[in-house]
Order: structure tokens, then sequence, then C-alpha cells
């Protein structure tokens, strides 16, 4: 997974695979032709690179040759290219190593000349070794300081492959949300150079992401797209890279024929390529499938296979020591089988004088043989047993590996139910301080007002021509303070509890003349007309309570702002299978600000034409309790005009019941382009 975007940016530009043969071969042409031997190093260069995606080997090859021209020519610069890309080429094939030493050479040039692209691509590849050791510790500073040097260059490229290499750091260690970051940082940067190559990585490495946080399907739909690119880009090594990618991701979907199907796929391609990292990578997931489908014995051999690579990749140079000393070894085996030979001829010249020499040396001679041959039979024994006890290992480590991950997962989740109580419990504290501000500021007012009133009474101190009229006050303050508890509590146990609609049949008119007569009374005692022309026909179908407290708010809030003389009208009628009921006004209207702030979430409210006031919250119940019931809710104003307000409703319609259902409603109407835009 790691060695994907590595390989990408090391190179930091691959041509597909029509591009490079027609460049390789325009570079081979151009390079007989030319005779100045700094055209000549800067021509190999080039050919290395253009074969990185074909053949590391031709890479390192063509990369020496790149050196021997830039030292003839002298120039620094291009001989810290030529080390960079046989750098490149012996990374690939997974010598570490002499990778590593190339890598160095270059960037000790680079730091002398003081080129920031230059110097990027160097921290960038020697940055990649550390990771691919899985040294994230000096991988990331690396990265970091190859993105600092790119963005001071303006090398868009090079950018885009440092934020990708970031991103897979992240990736190796499990922080699949911080990779994505990256990643997607990344891609734009990459779709605006439209470098298809960089784009196609991108979206293996999202999928790779994805696969992580183990949703195979956004997964799957990335490399399905990076599929199509590769095969577009006719790119074979990339896409083993893809096909890993949806092993990957069927195998997390349990659907193992067709994950071993993309893994043996991926697994023919890298054979081709020659790479031991994609080789290792290959074994292993193919170990995880056959495990994964019980066939135990072909998971053994990917993993052995997996496990060899592995140790090959990172223990060259005990291989070389070891070849060293058995050179050793076989070179004094012959000088000894030397000594025997000359031996054996003397005793041939003096066989006669010496036969029970040779007679008992033939003897000593079997005896070796048999304990020759008793060792190595004790020797394969105790080699069975080792990997045998090796074999019991592996299982018990990848036991205790599938342990972690379930304790893991169990951490994962107790710490996602603490951020959801934690999230609760800060609304719930939300809510209560709003609660008590309201209570304290909209309720406290309107209590002590009836309190002096009361007092002024009791004490008797009331002219009899005054009593009337502040029994009046009396009545009317005590009966705002009802709807303002109404509408606190209703907005308290809706925003703690929920609330579900019941629907059902409702009359329209006859809940209208309801809230009319309740209302009746204020109204009268500002001169303010209220009129029903609502049919009496129309019928809708909604929550009777819900709706109720809807239409006394509405009505109550058109009083609230007209003046002597005005009239509130209630009308409705049909509209596309809903019916549209308008509380209109006559009175002083609004301006389009405060239209905006009506139905939002911060309880906004203004005194009437009489100085009254309210606890904001009215509105905003209206327009939870019409939206819970299927309709819409919006205002249409003017200052000096008035107010309408509008809100629609499923239209109850009667069917004959043919088939035992009940009658269908209709889904709620949107609101048109010309109404406001509700928050």
């Amino acid at each position: 997974m790691l060695l994907l975007f590595l390989t990408r940016f090391i190179l930091l530009i691959n041509l597909t695979q029509p591009q490079q043969k027609v460049l390789i071969q325009d570079l081979k042409t151009e390079l007989d032709r030319t005779e100045d031997i700094t055209r000549k190093a800067e021509l190999y260069c080039e050919l290395s690179k253009a074969h990185n995606s074909i053949n590391p080997k031709t890479t390192i090859s063509y990369g020496n040759k790149a050196i021997e021209m830039a030292r003839q020519a002298g120039d620094d610069k291009l001989l810290a290219l030529a080390y960079n890309e046989t750098g490149s080429g012996h990374y690939l094939l997974g010598d570490i190593d002499k990778a590593v030493q190339f890598y160095y050479m270059a960037l000790r040039i680079r730091e002398k000349l003081g080129d920031p692209s230059d110097l990027s691509a160097s921290y960038n590849n020697i940055g990649n070794v550390y990771a691919d050791q899985r040294n994230h510790k000096e991988a990331l500073p690396l990265y970091k300081k190859s993105l600092s040097l790119s963005t001071t260059a303006q090398d868009t490229l090079r950018m885009s492959s440092a934020l990708s290499n970031i991103g897979g750091v992240y990736l190796d260690q499990g922080k699949y949300d911080l990779a994505l970051v990256y990643y997607r940082e990344a891609l734009p940067i990459q779709e605006k150079l439209n470098d298809k190559q960089g784009i196609l990585i991108s979206l293996i490495n999202i999928g790779d992401a994805y696969n992580g946080k183990n949703d195979f399907q956004t997964a799957l739909s990335h490399f399905n797209r990076a599929h199509q690119i590769a095969n577009d880009l006719g790119s074979p090594h990339d896409e083993v890279y893809v096909l890993r990618g949806k092993a990957e991701s069927y195998l997390k979907a349990g659907k193992f024929e067709k994950a071993l199907d993309n893994a043996l796929a991926s697994m023919e391609l890298a054979k081709a390529y020659e790479g031991k990292y994609v080789l290792r990578e290959n074994a292993a997931i193919l170990d995880r499938i056959y495990a994964a489908m019980g066939n135990y014995e072909m998971a053994h051999h990917y993993l052995t296979l997996h496990m060899a690579y592995n140790d090959s990749l990172h223990n060259e140079r005990a291989a070389d020591r070891i070849a060293q000393e058995r050179v050793k070894y076989e070179t004094a085996q012959k000088d000894k089988e030397n000594l025997l030979l000359r031996a054996e001829q003397e005793l041939n010249l003096r066989k006669l004088e010496q036969r029970s020499i040779v007679q008992y040396f033939t003897i000593a001679l079997l005896l070796l043989v048999c304990a020759i041959a008793y060792v190595f039979f004790r020797g394969r024994q105790h080699q069975s047993r080792i990997n045998k006890l090796l074999t019991q290992k592996n299982e018990l480590i990848m036991h205790k590996n599938e342990a972690l991950n379930r304790h893991q997962k169990a951490l994962t989740e107790q710490a996602e139910q603490l951020n959801i109580q934690k999230e609760k419990l800060t609304q719930l504290n939300t809510i209560k301080d709003k609660l008590f501000s309201v209570i304290a500021h909209d309720l406290r007012g309107p209590l002590v007002a009836l309190k002096g009133l009361l007092h002024v009474m009791a004490m008797g101190k009331v002219p009899a021509d005054k009593q009337e009229g502040l029994f009046n006050s009396l009545v009317k303050g005590q009966q705002n303070v009802l709807w303002m508890l109404d509408n606190l509590f209703d907005w308290a146990r809706a925003q703690m509890d929920g609330f579900e609609a019941d629907p059902k049949p409702l009359p329209l008119r006859e809940l209208a003349d309801e809230n009319i007569r309740l209302l009746l009374p204020v109204a009268s005692s500002k001169e303010v007309a209220l009129e029903n022309k609502i049919d009496p026909s129309l019928t809708g179908r909604a929550d009777k309570e819900m709706i109720r407290l809807v239409l006394r708010n509405l009505i109550s809030n058109g009083i609230k702002f007209c003046k002597a003389g005005d009239t509130v009208t209630l009308s409705a009628r049909l509209r596309d299978n809903h019916v549209l009921i308008s509380i209109r006004d006559t009175g002083i209207g609004m301006t389009p600000e405060v239209q905006q702030k009506l139905f939002g979430g911060n309880n906004y409210s203004s005194r009437g034409t009489a100085n009254e006031k309210g606890s904001g919250l009215g509105l905003a119940l209206c327009k939870d309790f019409v939206e819970h019931n299927g309709g819409a809710i919006w205002v249409e104003s003017a200052p000096g005009v008035g107010s309408t307000f509008m809100f629609t409703l499923p239209c109850f319609v009667e069917q004959e019941d043919h088939n035992g259902d009940t009658p269908q409603e209709q889904v709620a109407i949107e609101k048109p382009a010309e109404q406001l835009q509700l928050a």
C-alpha cells in the first residue's frame, strides 16, 4: 500500500506506455546523432527516467552512463540528476543500500547548488526510503521539507508529490481521515496539470484509505475509476496496484472469489515487472485471501513467499556476506580434495606395503560417511521442528493481532459513544440556558405587571370607573402570559424530547373559527377586525394540536402588528394537491432583512404596535410544526403594506378502498423560487 505513492513520486513524471516507446526511440535517435558530451548526459538521464516503469535494470544502466558523461562534461547539476535517476532504479529493484548511497550523493551536490526544486526531489526520495522501512518519525519531516521547498520554487508537480507522500505516512499509520485530507489536496493540483498518471495514483491512494476505513464500496468506486484510466494509459505497472486495491476491497466485502481473481491478476503483472516490493505486497494479500477461504496450504505458500521477499529486501548485505563465506568454504574444500588425491597417489605407489593402512582408511571413511548421513538426517528433523514452531508462532501472532484489532475497535466505539453523549449533554445545556433566559427576560416582565395590578386592586384604591379597564388589562396580560408559556413549553419539549405528528382529516374553517373566538378580545381591544374566508369544504390532513398552535400564533402575530382599523383575514385554496392557507394583515409590514430572521434558529422578536413583546419562539415553532406535517411556510411583506403569512398542508382526499389500503397522502410541495428561502 505504501510503496505505490512512493514509487510514483520518486519518478515524479511517468509517461504512458505508448508515449514512452515513442519518447525512448526519439531519445535514442538523438543520442546517436549528437557529439556534445553535455547533451549526451542529458539524454542518458532522460532514458534512465523513461525506463522506470518498464525495466529498473535498464534505468540503472542508463543512469551509470549518464554519470560517466556528466563527469566528463564537468556539469554538477547533471551529475546530481544522474545519481538521482540511478538511485531510483536501485530503489525500484529493492536494493536499498545502493539507492541510499546514490540519493545522498545527489543531495550533497544539490545542497551546494541550492536549487529548491531539485532539493525538494532529493528530500522526497530519501523520505521514501525511511517510509519504506516504516520509520515515519524520520520520513515525515523530510516530506514536509520537500513540500516547503517545492512551494518556494512554485513547483506544483513536486508539491503534489510531497502532499501525497505525507498522506501515505498517515495511511500507513492507520490515520485514514488525515491521509484523505492530503490526498484530496494533491488531486486538484494533478487535475489542473492534466497529470493523468498522478490522478490515477491519487485515486488508488484514496481507495486504499477508504479500504482502511472499511468503506469498501467507496474504495471500489475510486479503484474502478483508476482502472479505467490505467487501461486508457496502457500502464500495466499501475494496474498492479489497482487490481491489488480491488482485491483488498472485495476481501473486506467477503467476496473472496472476486478478491482472488484480482489478486492473482495483479501478481502476474507484478512478476513481469520484477519489482520485489510489489511481489512482496501481492504475496501478502494472497496469503490473507486464501486464509479467509480456508485454503491454508496456499495461504502458507504465499506467506512463505512474502517472508522471503521481505527478508530479501531487508537483508541483502547479509546475503552478500554469506555468499562470500560460501566461496571461501568451497575453495578450502577443493584444497582438501586435492591433498587427498595426492595422498591417494602416494598410497597407490605403496599399496602392497601399506594394504592394512588402506583398509583402515576405508573403514574410517565409511564411518565418516555414516556420521555425515546421521548428522544430515538429524539436521532435517531439527529443521522440520523449527518450521513447525515457526508456523505455530505465526498463528499465535495472527490471533494476538485479531484480539488487538477487536480491542481497538471496542475502544473506538466507546470513544464515539462518549462523543455522542458529550454532544447531547452540550445541546441539552444550551437548551436549558436558553429556556432560563426566556423565562427570566420574557415572563418576568408580564408577571411583575400583573402582580402590580393585583396589588393596586387588592388595596381598594382603584376608582369604580377605572376598574373595568384594569380588569381588561389583567385579562389581556394573563392571556399573553399563558400563550407565552404554551409556546415556551412546546418549544422546550420539541427541543429535548422531539415530537411526532399525528395527521388526521382537519376541518380548516372550524379550527380557524375556534382561534378567532379565542383571540377576539385581544383584537377588539386594539380595534382590529378578524375575518374568516376559508371555504368550509376544504379539509387538510395534519396534526390538529400542532396546526391549532400555528394558526393561533400567526393570527396573534397579525393582530400584534396592526393598528386601529386594520384587518386580519384568513383564506385558503387548493394548490397542487395541497391546501394553501393565508393569514393576511393590513398592518405595518416588514423589511426584507426582518423577513430573513423570522424562521431562523435565533428566536427573533420585535415589539408590536401597542408595544407588545413576545418570546420569539412562536414563528420557530410554526415552522417546525408545519414541516413535520409535510408542508412549507413563508412570508410576503413590505413596509406600510402589511404581511401575508402562508403555509401549505397535504390535502385530505377521500378515495374508494379497493385493496384495503388507507388513503394516500401527497408529498409536500417545494416553495416557489420567488418566495423566501427558509434557514
